[in-house]
């Protein structure tokens, strides 16, 4: 938190909050949210294993990287979709071109963006919501990755590619996850969850 946000600073949240409001929250708030049309959505804490498949699941992105081009991946980041209205969205695990570290990070940076899909977490948001927004931001790649009813192993990742606007089905992919772009990945879904 920064000396300028006062110690009630959530009394003065408005109904819809602008990107400059959302500058002034305290970071450790701001992890906690993600903002709709301006609108403060509250992020519900993920499970251990949910944690542990998007770790997992960025350093071996972060592994497959090339020298060229550059790219960055990131847990649980913010991404702007828009100033206005502010549309940001904190995906489990982005891939995006380099940028300076003070630089905002905008959809139009990522090239891949996953969301976990577990028993806790709400599937309408992750499979319609973020995945209309993000294929309308143009986000090359999602990846939906579903926990099975127990949330204790990946039962399937789907890889949705960008095709005139909106998102299709390339793969259903069971057991590994495997692809060439935006980088070239191989993992079993074991190796993402065993302890």
């Amino acid at each position: 938190m920064t000396s300028r946000v006062p110690g009630d600073w959530y009394r003065w949240i408005p109904d819809q909050i602008t990107a400059e409001d959302y500058k002034a929250l305290p970071e450790d708030f701001c992890r906690t949210i993600e903002v709709i049309d301006g609108h403060i959505v509250k992020c519900e804490s993920p499970s251990r294993m949910h944690n542990r498949v998007g770790r997992r699941l960025a350093a071996t992105l972060e592994q497959a990287r090339k020298p060229e081009p550059c790219l960055m991946v990131e847990t649980d980041v913010d991404v702007r979709i828009s100033d206005l209205p502010l549309n940001l969205r904190r995906p489990d695990v982005t891939v995006f071109r380099c940028l300076p570290h003070d630089r905002r990070l905008y959809a139009t940076d990522a090239l891949l963006v996953v969301e976990i899909v577990s028993p806790e977490s709400s599937y309408r948001t992750d499979t319609v919501d973020k995945k209309a927004a993000y294929a309308a931001a143009g986000i090359p790649v999602y990846l939906l990755v579903f926990l099975d009813q127990a949330g204790e192993e990946v039962e399937l990742i789907e890889e949705h590619r960008l095709s005139e606007g909106r998102y299709e089905l390339r793969c259903g992919h069971t057991r590994r996850l495997s692809f060439d772009d935006p980088v070239s990945v191989e993992v079993s879904f074991e190796a993402l969850t065993s302890l």
